[in-house]
């Protein structure tokens, strides 16, 4: 026996059908713009052949350590600045280590670059980038604010960083370690075990950019804007 739906009963049924239709469209729709990769752990290497750790955290995917290489992306060489004086004056891309000692720094704190090597677009492997500073607030965001999102993003091991180190012992994995910085004013290197700086990809004007920054003394992610002379941390994130 067919049966016989009354026009109101289909008018319902029809309803229903496209409110579930709606649904999980919209539902997908939101998985598609809104992916959580937070703790999704792999591996890249750059062109130099250096690997890193990445990580995910929340619709990012990040570098789980500074950068290292020496090459950009092209294969040309970033030039090694060690004068002191050469890098308070240089104007174009220029990278170094710590205390200009790659045997002791390179291979935890990574390289330290100046933002002349960052705009040009080629330091982080292909299909990963600097994140400008509307990625790092988004990361920050995710984390519960700038107030607290370094707590949780800096290396737990005491022996890293200067006390007292409040952290929520790095339970996303970014593993940020207080690299330091060199100065744009006369060249010298300041900060290690104190401070981690990175670079963004943010121009604000000639001469001055946008980084992010931990201290070993509270939990915040915090935003300077300095001379593009500066040595820096850089992370890549992924395109």
């Amino acid at each position: 026996m067919i049966k016989i739906f009354s026009s109101h009963t289909f008018s319902k049924l029809l309803l229903w059908w496209f409110v579930l239709i709606y649904f999980y469209s919209c539902k997908n729709y939101e998985a598609t713009l809104n992916p959580d990769y937070t703790g999704q752990a792999g591996q890249l290497t750059d062109i130099q052949g250096n690997t890193y750790k990445t990580i995910g955290i929340g619709s990012q995917i990040w570098m789980a350590e500074n950068l290292k290489t020496r090459l950009f992306s092209d294969n040309s060489p970033i030039p090694v600045i060690l004068n002191d004086s050469i890098w308070a004056k240089l104007q174009s891309p220029g990278c170094c280590w710590y205390n200009n000692d790659s045997t002791n720094y390179k291979e935890l704190y990574g390289t330290l670059y100046n933002f002349y090597a960052v705009e040009t677009g080629l330091l982080c492997p292909d299909g990963w980038h600097v994140p400008d500073a509307s990625e790092w607030s988004t990361l920050g965001s995710y984390l519960g604010g700038p107030e607290i999102a370094g707590g949780k993003l800096k290396d737990y091991y005491k022996a890293y960083w200067v006390e007292p180190n409040p952290c929520l012992l790095n339970e996303y994995q970014f593993y940020a370690l207080p690299g330091g910085e060199r100065l744009n004013y006369n060249g010298s290197f300041s900060q290690i075990g104190v401070t981690g700086f990175w670079w963004t990809g943010t121009l604000k004007k000639d001469f001055e950019a946008y980084s992010r920054t931990m201290s070993h003394s509270d939990k915040s992610l915090g935003l300077l804007l300095n001379d593009t002379r500066r040595g820096y941390s850089v992370r890549c994130i992924k395109d």
